[in-house]
């Protein structure tokens, strides 16, 4: 045993490390799944810009990597695809896609609209006969016939032919099955009868060597590879380009039943082979080996039109499954399932071996197996032990002392001696006991100790006894802030380092803790790999991180995050090649950056390239020598050759696919070769782009950058799609640049549109708008003039209406102030004149007073006059409305009026209308003043002829109105004069009429202005010669009932009526009070006269009087205070108040005081003794009322 074991250490010593990985080919399929149409696919080809485009029996496909686009028959439509089946395709200098349908040839022009089509029916030189092969040579497309036709389609679409009996063994009847253009520009024909060459100007015939029928058929026939590639009856033949033909001992592989269908040579030397038994590869003088998928080959069917792709890679039809792709760097990885499953798939139980070179693993049966990471093969150790069967492995360690160590979940933690075969069990509840609840997810060995990290622990044991050194718990941290541990590893300085939750921590040999690492601590590490002794990567969830060592401490000088392309996940674990690039493992895949160029290239390898599984098992990835090895969930072992260099970088095309806007709630397209423009109105602008990079197409990113919108390039994920919700006006330019997972970026492809404004920010709407501003201003200029002018106006006609007012206020002042200063000396020339004609005068003394008298009357008449007009304009004319009968007062005004006119000797007429109603609900008093002014104007200014008085209802008034018509045989008016006959002081003359007729001129501006009171109108018409006719219309309602007419009660005079009276006046003014006593004593009264207040005062308090008669305005204490002081001291007798008030308010104020009747000045003898005889019967009346009611 001991023997073996040592014959097991040479053999592992001297195994080859640096074997290459095993090539096994997977082809990545895209399939019905992917929305492939048809899985016949006959043709491959691919155009100037970049899509491919498939031949297929169900249409012509073209592919941009993300989706299809399918041309198909459509009988309504002699622009579409003549039939379904394509049998060839060919794509020209032109981008012009040709393809052969039935016996018709058509192609697709470039804008990819439609097809023309070439019909034996209308091109004779077609021989009707079904088309296979489509080629470009000479400056011409050829096509060959199943009829034997060898045409050629110029520039200008004119047909032309080449005849194939002209030459020996004619070939005019054979069906030409192929066409191939080699390096000396000539065509080769491939013909179901043999072959043959064109050379631009005569044809010749071509034997293959080795083949015994010089008429056989060709079946396949490929330029590739500088030579020419044939299939025939007998097998494959290859014709050098110096025209020698190249026996191959492995021809004959490829004969009848395994026909040979074409050929694709690799950068690399290869030859991949189609055939009718499916996928082949060879390499020089080497026997073809099918092409494996997993343990058997990839397809047994016909291999037709497979094709090299421009980035190295290859695609090859599958009948039956689909379209295949194999990527250039395809021998890069291998993915092995190993002979011992991977137990759960949670734990990664392969571990280096350090002295082999291999990896280290353990099977069911407990045996020590070696892994050989070039083929995945395992070989027995010859070591076996109980104690390793059904051990389920998490780590493993070979440590220098050829002993490994082995966490488990049988015994925690576990030693087994590679040279005897010895195992030692440290279980949790032994001596130097491990975790109770892990086992050791990470071991290391670090000079004479091996350190561990548990879930829950971390330790430090010795090398050789396995003695526990040191152990960190939650309770004795040692330094670090959690037990939490992401990696546990030999840092670039050489001390034992910790990533966790805390950064980044490194054991400290003189303090016995961790120490965090200056630059490192802080944000959570979840895997670290050193590059150098001062070079560190780390992964944070943010991204990888380069980090170099400083004076200070470790400084970031690079960050690789999604910006480029490396998406935010979870690290498993990482490592670093020898080359300097990154790996990272994960869920997501195996991620590599090559932080070589800038911005670092990050390419992410998955089940898209190869892999069964893209779920790396946690801390599971491990180097040898120049292969990464890593293992997966599905149970699968990873080998990627870090070695093998990079496939060549090129530029993608980036193509855009579609573009279009919401436009009134429907999609448009827009046109991809032409700046256009946006209405105001449009929605979601989507622009769609396709990087035609095939290598993995879904990984393929891309980005954008809207100039004079974003701020930077946007990255828009692997979609392609970028979309704008609305954009604000203006000219926008949209970069866009498509990068694959190599890294490879397409050339910025840009889109020039604009944005039209809405109208009322295009060019002439902001032109209208800013004429419509000046407009608008200038309106508003105008209307503030026009408003500061009315203010003005306004202002001023306020000034005005206020100075009127105080003007009509200080005239109405003045004309109060005037009719109590007349009325008082015009109590004097009344009073004196009345008292004159009771004395014994001759007839020229009575006439002197008699003229005294009258002039003094018409005086007092201009006074109220002018109070009235004052009261109006004050608006303070009281209007007494009661009903009235009109009848009585019409007859009263015709009495006052007729003897005037029989004076003048003038007819005066009065009609009265029967419609009139009894009675009238106004004022009686101003009706009958308007009536007696018209008709006194009218006595006046008539010097013969006659007045008429009509008086009758308004018309189209139903229940209310009176219209009186006052007509004269006067002098007459003219249009001036009735224009100025209403206005105050005016008459119709001026200062002739003055002089003719007297008055004062405000009798009709009196009438007018009581009609506009009581809501009528006085009107005039007249002419000169043919006199006057005013019409009053008064809008006051009718009565139907005549009012109630109280019947004076006949009473006997009282006594005191009777009997000389003893009256007290109080009057300042001694004119008035001689003209009041003169006129009291003449009735045979006692009056004590006294001058003011405090007299009267004394008076009544010494004497008793029977009635009082008192002026308002007394000096000192006035009037109605001083009733009020005698009402005070129960001074009974009835007191009149005598005053030269023209006010309304004089005489409520004075009834208020205590006064028990109201004169104006100036008063008569009538006036006096009828107010006294009012007041003496209103107490007598009073005092029986009070006895009465003491009885």
């Amino acid at each position: 045993m001991r023997v073996l074991i040592v014959v097991l250490a040479v053999l592992l010593a001297i195994w080859p490390c640096a074997a290459k990985i095993p090539e096994v080919p997977r082809f990545r399929i895209v399939g019905p799944s992917e929305g492939l149409p048809s899985t016949m696919v006959v043709a491959i080809s691919q155009d100037r810009a970049g899509y491919l485009w498939l031949g297929t029996l169900d249409g012509l496909v073209r592919y941009d990597g993300a989706g299809f686009r399918t041309w198909r028959h459509d009988p309504a439509d002699p622009g579409s695809l003549p039939c379904n089946a394509v049998q060839a395709l060919h794509i020209d200098a032109l981008d012009r896609v040709w393809v052969g349908c039935g016996k018709t040839l058509s192609v697709l022009d470039a804008g990819r609209r439609r097809f023309v089509h070439y019909r034996a029916a209308d091109y004779p030189l077609l021989k009707d006969g079904e088309i296979f092969s489509i080629a470009a040579f000479d400056g011409g497309i050829w096509a060959g016939t199943t009829t034997g036709a060898l045409v050629r389609i110029d520039a200008s679409g004119g047909m032309s032919s080449v005849n194939l009996g002209g030459i020996e063994g004619a070939l005019d009847h054979a069906m030409v099955m192929n066409l191939a253009v080699d390096n000396q520009h000539r065509l080769w024909i491939g013909t179901s009868n043999g072959l043959a060459y064109y050379d631009g100007k005569q044809l010749h015939r071509q034997y293959i060597a080795d083949e015994p029928n010089r008429e056989a058929a060709v079946f396949g026939l490929q330029w590739t590879g500088d030579r020419l590639w044939l299939g025939s009856e007998s097998g494959l033949h290859v014709l050098r380009a110096d025209g020698r033909w190249q026996p191959l001992a492995w021809s004959t592989m490829f004969g009848n039943g395994n026909e040979f269908w074409g050929a694709v040579a690799t950068p690399d030397g290869e030859f991949w082979l189609g055939s009718g038994r499916g996928l082949w590869r060879t390499r020089g003088e080497r026997p073809p080996v099918p092409a494996l998928s997993g343990e058997g080959p990839l397809s047994r069917r016909n291999v037709i039109g497979l094709m090299g792709a421009a980035d190295g890679g290859l695609w090859v039809p599958m009948h039956g499954t689909g379209l295949g792709y194999l990527p250039a760097d395809w021998k890069r990885s291998a993915v092995l399932k190993p002979a011992v499953p991977m137990g759960d798939a949670i734990y990664c139980n392969l571990a280096p071996a350090k002295r082999s070179g291999g990896l280290w693993q353990v099977d069911a049966q407990g045996r020590l197996l070696r892994v050989d990471p070039s083929t995945g093969d395992s070989f027995q150790t010859g070591l076996q032990s109980p104690q390793l069967k059904g051990m389920e492995l998490v780590s493993a360690l070979e440590d220098r002392l050829q002993r490994v160590w082995l966490g488990n979940l049988t015994f925690g933690l576990s030693r087994m001696d590679l040279r005897t075969g010895d195992f030692v069990h440290w279980p949790s509840d032994g001596p130097e006991p491990s975790s109770a609840l892990s086992a050791p997810e990470w071991i290391m060995e670090h000079g004479d100790t091996v350190w561990m990290a548990f879930i829950d622990m971390v330790q430090q044991r010795d090398l050789r006894t396995g003695k526990v050194l040191q152990r960190m718990t939650q309770q004795d941290l040692h330094g670090l802030r959690a037990i939490d541990i992401q990696q546990l590893d030999q840092g670039p300085d050489g001390r034992v380092w910790v990533a966790g939750e805390g950064g980044m921590f490194a054991w400290d040999e003189a303090t016995g803790r961790f120490v965090p690492v200056a630059g490192l601590e802080g944000t959570p590490i979840q895997a670290f790999a050193s590059q150098s002794a001062d070079t560190l990567w780390v992964y944070r969830a943010s991204g990888a991180e380069q980090w170099q060592k400083r004076a200070a401490g470790w400084k970031r000088v690079r960050q690789v995050g999604e910006a480029d392309g490396l998406s935010g996940f979870d690290a498993s674990a990482m490592q670093i090649d020898p080359r300097g690039r990154v790996w990272i493992s994960s869920l997501r895949g195996l991620w590599r950056i090559d932080p070589s160029v800038h911005p670092a290239r990050v390419r992410n390898i998955g089940t898209r390239d190869g892999l069964t599984s893209q779920e790396f098992i946690q801390h599971c990835l491990l180097t040898s020598g120049d292969t990464l090895i890593g293992a997966t969930s599905d149970g699968s072992t990873v080998l990627l050759d870090t070695a093998m260099p990079d496939v060549a970088p090129f530029v993608p095309a980036l193509q855009l696919e579609h573009v279009s806007v919401l436009r009134n709630g429907a999609r448009i397209a827009l046109p991809m070769d032409r700046p256009f423009q946006l209405g105001p109105e449009d929605r979601q602008l989507q622009i769609v782009s396709r990087l035609l990079s095939y290598s993995d197409p879904l990984s393929n990113r891309y980005r954008s950058f809207l100039k004079g919108f974003d701020t930077d390039w946007q990255t828009i994920g692997n979609t392609g799609i970028r979309e704008f919700a609305s954009l604000p006006a203006g000219n926008y330019e949209l970069a866009l640049q498509g990068i694959d997972p190599l890294g490879n970026r397409s050339q910025v492809r840009s889109l020039q549109f604009s944005v039209r404004p809405p109208w009322w920010r295009s060019e002439i709407g902001i032109a209208l708008i800013g004429f419509s501003g000046l407009l608008l201003s200038a309106l508003l200029a105008a209307a503030y003039r026009r408003r500061i002018r009315m203010r003005a106006q306004w202002q001023l006609a306020q000034h005005k209406r206020e100075l009127a007012e105080q003007a009509s206020l200080a005239k109405t002042r003045f004309l109060a102030t005037l009719g109590h200063e007349v009325r008082t000396p015009m109590t004097g020339v009344l009073g004196m004149s009345e008292l004159l004609l009771q004395t014994p005068l001759d007839g020229r003394q009575q006439g002197y007073a008699s003229a005294i008298q009258l002039a003094g009357k018409h005086l007092l008449r201009l006074v109220n006059d002018a109070l009235d007009l004052a009261r109006i304009e004050a608006g303070k004319l009281p209007l007494d409305y009661r009903d009235f009968d009109l009848r009585q007062l019409v007859g009263q005004v015709v009495e006052l009026v007729r003897p005037s006119a029989e004076q003048k000797q003038l007819a005066f007429h009065c009609e009265l209308d029967d419609a009139l109603p009894p009675a009238l609900h106004g004022d009686a008093s101003r009706v009958q003043q308007i009536l007696l002014n018209l008709l006194f104007n009218a006595v006046k200014f008539t010097e013969r002829g006659s007045v008429h008085l009509r008086v009758t209802t308004l018309p189209l008034h139903t229940g209310q109105g009176l219209r009186v018509e006052v007509r004269d045989t006067g002098p007459g008016m003219s249009a001036e004069q009735r224009g100025r006959l209403f206005q105050r002081f005016e008459q119709a003359e001026g200062a002739v009429t003055l002089a003719r007729h007297g008055g004062s001129g405000l009798g009709l501006a009196i009438c007018r202005e009581l009609a506009a009171a009581m809501g009528g109108a006085v009107t005039v018409t007249s002419a000169l010669g043919q006199g006057a006719c005013f019409v009053v219309e008064l809008p006051l309602h009718w009565v139907s009932t005549l009012p109630a007419v109280m019947a004076p009660a006949v009473r006997a005079p009282s006594l005191r009526e009777q009997a000389p009276l003893q009256l007290l006046l109080v009057e300042d003014d001694a004119t008035v009070a001689q003209v009041i006593v003169g006129l009291l004593q003449t009735r045979g009264h006692h009056v004590t006269h006294v001058l003011h207040g405090l007299a009267a005062l004394a008076e009544v308090s010494t004497r008793n009087f029977d009635a009082g008669l008192c002026d308002l305005d007394l000096p000192g204490l006035d009037g109605a205070a001083l009733v009020a002081q005698l009402r005070a001291r129960g001074v009974r007798f009835p007191i009149v108040a005598v005053t030269a008030r023209a006010d309304t308010d004089a005489e409520p104020q004075a009834m208020a005081a205590g006064c028990n009747g109201f004169l104006r000045k100036p008063v008569t003898g009538d006036l006096l003794a009828q107010a006294l005889a009012r007041v003496l019967a209103d107490a007598d009346d009073g005092q029986r009322d009070r006895e009465a009611g003491e009885a």
